[in-house]
């Protein structure tokens, strides 16, 4: 049932729309009026009495020709040489007599052809000696086109008034105070157009003597200006002429049509009636329905389908005014003239009411779309030419980018341009134009944008590679344009991604030794701990044994218990989570104090230790059992890596601001690691690992340090081992 109501509210529509269109197109020529006051006829009487005025009251004279019968300089020397010079023009004569010279078998015929071609020559000759015989010739030939223009007028004169024997006129000139009269303007009449001062204006005549099938004219327009502006009077058509001519039927014809279009507005204003008493629902409820074609709609961005859409309203209405003519083939139908094709003008019908169709759907869609866009913004993003303005945006991101792009486009649009306007002119001259700029410009212009391009596939090609893992040889950078930057840009990333997958393979290197090492050990002193409990179990063992096996128990712990302390600690530093507590500490008490409680160790391993420390105090804000751990920590770590029988220096001073701690000593095992890995955790100088320690001493001093936001930096020389630790000094 809807169905059936929106097919029918959709022709009620069509009707109202198509009424509308009526009274816009036609109104001005049919409504209120009869036929001799429509616009049409109006105009018509008036171009009669322009002919009048052109063809009887002030036709053509030769007087009027006084300009164009005046002979020049000009035009004497175009006529002159219009053929070429004397020595051309005598040339060509006699070429086109020597060959029938040569063959002439008769003297007779020789003679005559050899006569008149001397008198050509001789012609020739005195067009180039006496002015005055050649302006003769050219106003010989003027007049001939003269009298041709004038025969043409007068036969135009007697066809119009064959053809318009139904007027009656009587108008007069003012200016010359003459009358023109024909038939009875007085008698009883169907039509009567009044003629006033400057209705006619002025009648301009063109002529141009090159358009004629004469040689030697000049390529000259002559204007010939007639002033009508003084003829008044009146043009009637007289009630008895009216059967004996053509306007009996027309009149009739308009009579129908002015009928079928009020019949068209009648229908019009009862269709709007019915829609709105009637038909009373929004046009969302009948027309707002999915389909495929609502969806292709809705894809579209909002500013184009509000364009598609006024094409298609735009295009609607142009059909629909066209059919508007409609009502005139009709009367003219009913007139026995065959303007009117029943079938080809149902289909015509059929055609617009389906674009009618179209349009109102798609205005609704439309529209239902508009009033889901809850904002501005939203709107704004989904318009193309949002995405437009992003992307000119992005294109002058890099302005040098952009302006380049833009010239290139330019180039190549106007290079293209040229090419349509040379198809289109044909003529050497521009061709010779075009193949200059062409050359200068175009084909610069290409080949730095195919260059570019060659250039851009090189760097994606590259780009995808490095996606890929492939890292191959550096890009070659080329000038200073902005995809030579991007060139760099990318080698720089290319190293730098090397970089990472070196650094990447280091971590997992140093990783598996983390394993091994921690695994190795824990797995020490626990194994230990393990057999010297299984020791303890046997009853049999003596008490000096026991003791011994719990004495060997205790320290295995303790230095597991230290392991995992260790382990922790500088889990907990690695991750952020410690807190430390600033205090200003006199660094030069500190480390006085360290060394004191292992200058004995020192000693028995026969270890010459050397401290240089400023006799003044040196403050920094640290937390000093922390900083006590980093200072405590270096000092074991040279005591137990030392070779024995070599000195260790210690030293603290200030230098550039900071407090320096130097602690540098010669290694007791060969130092073939990566100084920078000796900081990493569980990591060894001794490989073989049968020392004592947890391997954590410089990766927990070096997390202190960088908690205090200080630098700890190790130098390796051979055998020559150096730590170095700075922090922030404070007066």
């Amino acid at each position: 049932m809807n169905n059936k109501k929106s097919h029918l509210q959709l022709f009620l529509m069509f009707i109202v729309v198509f009424a509308i269109l009526v009274i816009l197109v036609q109104g001005n020529n049919y409504f209120g009026k009869d036929y001799f006051e429509s616009n049409s006829f109006d105009s018509e009487a008036e171009q009669f009495a322009y002919n009048v005025a052109r063809y009887e009251i002030n036709p053509l004279t030769k007087e009027d020709f006084a300009e164009v019968l005046t002979v020049t300089k000009d035009d004497i020397a175009h006529y002159r040489t219009y053929y070429g010079s004397l020595a051309q023009q005598i040339q060509n004569i006699k070429d086109q007599y020597a060959e029938d010279i040569n063959n002439a078998q008769d003297e007779d015929v020789l003679q005559a052809l050899k006569s008149e071609r001397d008198a050509k020559i001789e012609d020739v000759q005195k067009n180039f000696e006496d002015d005055a015989y050649v302006s003769e010739k050219i106003k010989a030939l003027k007049e001939q086109v003269v009298n041709e223009i004038l025969a043409d007028n007068k036969r135009n004169h007697q066809a119009f008034f064959a053809e318009n024997k139904q007027f009656a006129y009587e108008l007069h000139d003012d200016k010359y105070d003459l009358t023109f009269k024909k038939n009875d303007v007085k008698a009883a009449s169907v039509f009567k157009k009044t003629i006033s001062n400057n209705d006619l204006g002025t009648h301009e005549e063109s002529i141009n003597l090159y358009e004629y099938e004469q040689i030697g004219f000049l390529d000259k327009t002559y204007t010939i200006e007639k002033d009508f502006s003084t003829i008044t009077g009146s043009v009637t058509i007289p009630k008895s002429m009216l059967s004996k001519t053509h306007f009996g039927n027309d009149l009739r014809a308009f009579t129908i049509t002015k009928y079928i279009y009020y019949s068209i507005i009648i229908a019009g204003i009862v269709s709007f009636i019915l829609l709105v008493k009637v038909f009373n629902s929004r046009p969302e409820t009948l027309f707002d329905r999915e389909n495929s074609l609502r969806d292709v709609l809705n894809r579209l961005p909002m500013d184009i389908a509000s364009v598609l859409v006024l094409f298609v309203v735009y295009l609607t209405l142009m059909l629909m005014s066209s059919m508007t003519h409609i009502g005139q083939s009709i009367g003219y139908y009913f007139q026995g003239e065959n303007y009117f094709n029943v079938v080809e003008n149902m289909i015509n019908l059929a055609v617009v009411y389906g674009m009618f169709v179209l349009s109102v759907y798609i205005i609704v869609w439309t529209w239902a779309r508009f009033k889901r866009f809850k904002s501005v913004e939203k709107l704004w993003e989904n318009m193309f030419l949002s995405k437009l303005v992003k992307v000119c945006i992005e294109l002058f991101e890099n302005r040098s980018m952009g302006i380049q792009s833009l010239i290139l486009l330019m180039v190549i649009f106007l290079g293209g341009f040229g090419f349509a306007v040379f198809v289109m002119s044909g003529t050497f001259e521009v061709f010779l134009f075009y193949m200059f700029l062409f050359v200068v410009f175009f084909i610069p212009a290409l080949y730095i944008f195919l260059r570019r391009i060659g250039y851009l596939n090189r760097i994606m090609k590259h780009t995808d590679d490095m996606a890929h893992g492939r890292l191959t040889d550096n890009l070659k950078v080329k000038g200073k344009s902005p995809l030579a930057k991007h060139a760099e840009n990318l080698n720089g990333l290319r190293e730098g991604v090397r970089t990472s997958l070196n650094e990447q393979a280091k971590s997992e290197r140093l990783k598996t030794e983390l394993i091994t090492n921690v695994s190795h050990d824990l797995r020490t002193p626990l194994t230990s701990i393990i057999t010297y409990t299984d020791l303890l179990k046997n009853p049999d063992i003596t008490e000096e044994e026991r003791q011994k096996y719990i004495e060997i128990l205790d320290a295995k712990s303790g230095r597991l218990k230290t392991l995992i302390e260790d382990l922790f600690e500088v889990s907990k530093m690695a991750s952020g989570n410690i807190e430390i507590s600033k205090q200003r500490i006199d660094l030069v008490q500190l480390l006085q104090q360290a060394v004191g409680e292992h200058e004995e160790e020192f000693a028995t391993s026969n270890l010459d230790l050397r401290v240089a420390i400023s006799e003044q105090p040196i403050y920094a804000y640290v937390d000093g059992q922390k900083w006590w751990r980093v200072i405590d920590n270096l000092i074991v770590n040279a005591r137990k890596y030392s070779l024995e029988g070599t000195r260790v220096y210690v030293n603290l001073k200030v230098n550039n601001g900071n407090a320096e701690l130097t602690v540098k000593n010669v290694a007791k095992y060969e130092l073939n690691e990566d100084a920078g890995e000796l900081i990493e955790r569980f990591k060894r100088a001794d490989t073989s690992r049968h020392t004592e320690g947890s391997g954590l001493g410089l990766a927990i001093a070096q997390s202190i340090v960088d908690l205090h936001g200080g630098q700890l930096d190790i130098a390796v020389d051979g055998d020559l081992f150096k730590v170095t630790v700075f922090v922030r000094a404070e007066k």
